[in-house]
């Protein structure tokens, strides 16, 4: 069979077996050599998208939105083609899963070869080897002393599996977590943040014993500290909050993201985990580290955390350890995650055989790819800089790695959130053949999470692309 791209705008086949020996780098080079970038061939979304776009809304709850207008039918490497024959450049990853790009050979060929041996038996009946390999691997890659794990189904489960975890071990009930943090959609998860709309609004009453603070968000600094004393101001409001009477010593965990996801890519100043790491300790409190979106290779290093010099008591993993399959991780200290008792802990599909041989093998393909993650990020910032630095709606560009935003304003001296360009610059990308997603407290944030091997050519392409895109959605003419 042919490749992916090589006769579009006929829907690609899947990689014969040849094709799918070839590395996943290899892959992507000639893929993006044959499609010489996005190829819009019918402006999105096209009918067969609008009719798949109609049945959803006739057989799926109002309550499961979709981003973009677009029926997807396959994808590889950097790329996402729809039903009308549309191929766009992925940066959004399926929300930051895909930091090796859509379905690395090896990684579809593991999970092939686990589905001939083993679908299903539940860890909680019988071991087998994918789980337990995983875990070991998860003890060699995580920070000193995470060496015990339990593996479940996303990461929103692995949050309350940790939050549970952190209970036990502290024997505390309250939480600490950040107004712009995001761990998930269980009403528990829902409760560690203070977005209201889309996810609290509606579905309370909520965990009561949780504390919000303020994230280290130099731009959106309360007091317009600068990096080094928004983290210091920051660290010193936890302080207060977890030293009122109603909670003074009552505190089992804080739960931080080592860099904002959904809450528009924050990157905290560097002094900012140390501090908060020095108040767990000082307090006898669990730091749960979620890694989530950030980690496996995202930022630049494996971990994120890695990059503020930290060790966490806890690490939550997800999305990009799957490799596209649904998969959430808890690794920690033995001193804490040994506390709950047998069969206290667990769930039927938990570190299902199939994605933890893909899970394995994800972790090797992104090892081997992030060496490249540095002259990326150093595209990335050059080229943002310079379309966007100083415009007049852009109020930030920020990012680390291959994790990047841009929070969009109405007035830069004011700050105040454009909820409408964001949204227009997401609309206007997908007519230039670019998947992006919003982000942000306010929604006004376009984030960019490209694959880490994605060819530099194509990621400046898809740059000038957004820089257009900006300008259409300017101009009016992103709809």
């Amino acid at each position: 069979m042919e490749s992916l791209y090589s006769r579009l705008p006929i829907p690609f086949s899947r990689a014969s077996d040849s094709s799918s020996r070839l590395s996943h780098d290899t892959m992507v080079k000639r893929t993006t050599k044959e499609l010489r970038g996005p190829k819009i061939v019918a402006v999105p979304p096209g009918p067969k998208s609008k009719a798949a776009l109609a049945r959803k809304e006739k057989f799926i709850t109002n309550g499961v939105k979709v981003a973009l207008p677009i029926d997807v039918t396959s994808a590889e490497g950097p790329f996402v083609q729809d039903a009308d024959g549309n191929v766009y450049v992925d940066l959004g990853g399926g929300i930051g899963v895909q930091t090796a790009g859509h379905r690395p050979p090896s990684v579809v060929r593991a999970a092939k070869d686990e589905l001939d041996r083993l679908t299903h038996i539940s860890f909680m009946v019988a071991t087998y080897a994918p789980y337990t390999d995983l875990a070991a691997r998860m003890a060699e890659i995580c920070p000193p002393g995470l060496t015990k794990s339990i593996f479940l189904n996303s990461g929103s489960e692995a949050i309350e599996n940790a939050v549970k975890i952190s209970r036990a071990a502290t024997k505390r009930a309250w939480l600490l977590s950040f107004k712009t943090a995001f761990h998930g959609r269980t009403l528990l998860d829902i409760s560690l943040t203070g977005k209201e709309k889309p996810y609290r609004e509606g579905f309370g009453p909520l965990v009561r014993e949780v504390l919000l603070a303020d994230y280290a968000y130099p731009y959106r600094d309360p007091q317009g500290l600068p990096p080094a004393e928004c983290a210091k101001a920051r660290v010193e409001e936890i302080e207060r909050l977890i030293n009122q009477p109603e909670v003074a010593g009552r505190v089992a965990a804080i739960l931080a993201e080592p860099v904002q996801g959904e809450g528009g890519m924050i990157v905290p100043p560097k002094e900012f985990f140390p501090l908060l790491r020095k108040l767990c300790d000082a307090h006898g409190i669990v730091l749960v580290d979620d890694e989530v979106q950030a980690g496996m290779g995202r930022t630049g290093r494996l971990w994120a955390i890695e990059n503020w010099n930290t060790i966490p008591d806890i690490l939550v993993s997800g999305k990009a350890v799957g490799g596209g399959l649904p998969f959430g991780g808890v690794t920690g200290k033995p001193a804490v995650m040994d506390v709950p008792g047998p069969g206290s802990l667990g769930g039927t599909f938990g570190g299902n055989p199939v994605v933890c041989a893909a899970a394995l093998e994800s972790i090797d393909v992104i090892q081997k790819a992030l060496p490249k993650t540095k002259k990326l990020e150093a595209l990335i910032r050059k080229r943002l800089d310079e379309i966007f630095e100083g415009h007049e709606r852009v109020g930030e560009v920020r990012g680390i790695g291959a994790m990047w935003a841009l929070e969009f304003v109405k007035d830069r001296r004011t700050k105040e959130p454009d909820v409408e360009l964001a949204r227009a610059v997401q609309l206007a990308g997908l007519k230039n053949g670019l998947i992006l997603l919003t982000a942000g407290f306010y929604n006004n944030c376009i984030r960019l999470l490209p694959p880490i091997n994605i060819p530099l050519p194509l990621m400046s392409k898809a740059l000038d692309l957004l820089e257009d895109s900006l300008e259409l959605a300017l101009a009016g003419k992103a709809s």
